[in-house]
């Protein structure tokens, strides 16, 4: 094996081909396990942190295993560790040598990823919403949080070594094109903040190539019932939240049944519905210049993404909504000055209600649960059904682009019988 893997090293070398050329076709042909060599690799990075492990190990007379790590807050500048066998106890000093380093640490050579992570979270918490840092988080617990690599000292790491463990990632996780993005922001941003903060001279991520098209799981469109309510489903569940309304089933957030049906006649997002106030209507025409964002529950000044303040056309139905708060706050002396679907001026609150009562309803009428965004994606299906002019319909979606509007929110709402009768008509 040695012999025709050196043979095939040699040749490769010998026609100009890249690392990861050799890489790829090495792993391809069977003749190297990508797994293989991350544990060989990690096999190899445990002998090396316990050679450099000064301290006695031995067996207590309780059967325990212990030793000392250097920690110059302890008397006589050392702690004791205990575990219950020597290979739990060995672990134990790999962690301490190739984790604990953290960004405030005086020997820059062993900060890893773990340990580098908090101070660039915070950092990265400055420049964008606290519904991305939500979402990054729980990425790195998913990905980074129990790696072997998130505890080598940043350092150490090779491009070789990167490479390996990210194609070994998505493999295990079958990452399609946006898993695979989210997954590689951390790594690569991680190890860009490590070059700012002096750690490393340069990104030995950058180097890493992904054939996306041959290693990545294809994108496919969700099935059309999972993305949208049907005809039948929005009226049902219309209905449904006007009934809640008029019984006063929700006191705490009892204008919650009206934002329900307000998403079904505008097409905003939960954190804009929930961020409208009295002075965005302006007769015809809604004001969208704020949302609430998940789960900090701030309200900031503008919209997602880079669209920018939007108006919406309010149709009839939409203005019968905004009057029946008006009333309703009229007949409660409630002030009509705030927040149209929030009673108690906090935003965050009607958020989440509004989150949870799409799917309450949905299991109480017993149709398929479905978030708040697919009430979304329902008015953006209905708009263009109805032959609303697509560049329209980005406007008042608040889309830079028509390709999002399309590839991410066109979705049939037939049922099987009218896409039946729609063929028989098109096809006879």
């Amino acid at each position: 094996m040695a012999t025709a893997i050196t043979t095939e090293l040699n040749n490769a070398a010998s026609a100009s081909f890249s690392d990861k050329d050799i890489l790829s076709y090495l792993s391809d042909n069977g003749t190297i396990d990508l797994n293989g060599v991350v544990e060989d690799m990690a096999r190899s990075r445990k002998e090396q942190l316990l050679n450099q492990h000064i301290y006695k190990i031995t067996q207590r007379s309780d059967g325990r295993w212990q030793t000392y790590v250097p920690d110059e807050s302890c008397r006589n500048h050392r702690r004791l560790i205990v575990k219950s066998s020597e290979e739990k106890l060995k672990d134990a000093i790999c962690d301490y040598y190739s984790g604990v380093t953290d960004f405030n640490s005086t020997d820059r050579r062993l900060i890893s990823m773990r340990g580098l992570y908090p101070a660039w979270i915070e950092f990265k918490a400055l420049h964008v919403a606290s519904s991305t840092i939500h979402r990054v988080k729980k990425d790195w617990k998913k990905y980074y949080e129990n790696s072997e690599i998130a505890s080598r000292p940043i350092a150490s790491l090779t491009k070789l070594e990167i490479d390996a463990w990210v194609h070994k990632m998505i493999r295990e996780h079958s990452m399609t094109k946006h898993k695979y993005g989210n997954f590689s922001l951390i790594i690569r941003q991680i190890l860009d903040f490590a070059v700012d903060s002096e750690i490393i001279e340069s990104n030995p991520f950058l180097k890493v190539k992904v054939d996306k098209k041959r290693v990545l799981v294809p994108e496919r469109k969700k099935p059309d019932n999972t993305q949208v309510f049907t005809k039948e489903e929005e009226t049902r569940l219309i209905k449904h939240a006007w009934t809640a309304y008029e019984n006063k089933e929700n006191f705490v957030q009892e204008f919650v049944p009206l934002a329900l049906v307000f998403m079904f006649y505008t097409g905003l997002r939960v954190g804009e519905a929930a961020a409208i106030r009295y002075e965005d209507v302006d007769g015809d025409l809604l004001h969208i210049r704020r949302m609430v964002t998940y789960p900090s529950g701030e309200v900031i000044d503008h919209t997602k993404g880079t669209f920018g303040d939007r108006d919406i056309p309010l149709i009839p139905a939409a203005k019968e909504i905004i009057n029946a708060t008006i009333s309703r706050r009229n007949e409660k002396d409630m002030p009509i000055d705030g927040y149209v679907f929030c009673p108690q001026d906090i935003p965050l609150n009607t958020y989440t209600s509004i989150q949870k009562t799409f799917t309450k309803y949905c299991r109480e009428l017993g149709i398929l649960e479905r978030s708040a965004h697919k009430a979304r994606k329902t008015v953006v299906s209905s708009m263009l059904d109805s032959g609303i002019n697509l560049n329209t319909v980005r406007q008042i979606i608040g889309h830079m682009d028509e390709k999002t509007t399309l590839n991410n929110y066109c979705y049939d709402r037939s049922d099987s019988k009218e896409k039946y009768e729609q063929m028989t008509r098109a096809l006879s």
